[in-house]
């Protein structure tokens, strides 16, 4: 059964969310301003948002609480160049979908550990290609070097969820 939320509940998953914007942009953006690559800023950002979305759910372990974060998050990144440079609605959709996916993960899984390496893949599985079908469709800029990155993304991400899930254990 899916519980409610308190208020407190629901300002904790808020502020985690600008928390984690907060945190991904200042060093996402000083990795893409350092290397020229924006999938550096991903880099940056992906190890930020585990290490806060992890926290967030081990303290208020209830459905649709990193759905909220990443509300939150998708609402500050339309002006920055965060979740890439698609347009507002976009960004929002993608950032709601994504949270969505690690929510329903880890909540079918009871909340054990390897539910949150399987949220963090799910996740991640589908912001790469959802990211890039956006850019290609849209015609926006740096798609290609997107695509270029995205191999090595997804096994620094999956080397990642290993490391974190053999290390918990």
């Amino acid at each position: 059964m899916l519980k409610s939320f308190t208020t407190k509940d629901l300002v904790f998953a808020a502020l985690m969310g600008a928390l984690m914007f907060v945190l991904s942009f200042a060093f996402g953006s000083v990795l893409n301003v350092a290397t020229g690559n924006p999938a550096a800023s991903g880099l940056a950002s992906t190890f930020i948002q585990a290490t806060i979305m992890t926290i967030a759910v081990l303290m208020v372990r209830r459905f649709g609480t990193i759905t909220l974060m990443w509300l939150v998050y998708g609402l500050l990144a339309v002006p920055t160049n965060m979740l890439g440079a698609m347009p507002a609605p976009f960004k929002i959709l993608l950032a709601l979908g994504i949270g969505f996916i690690f929510d329903f993960v880890v909540w079918a899984g009871n909340y054990r550990k390897w539910s949150f390496f399987a949220g963090f893949l799910a996740m991640y599985a589908v912001l790469v290609p959802a990211t890039l079908y956006i850019y290609i469709t849209l015609g926006l800029p740096n798609a290609d070097v997107l695509l270029k990155s995205a191999p090595i993304l997804f096994v620094i991400f999956l080397k990642r969820g290993l490391y974190k899930t053999r290390r918990n254990h």
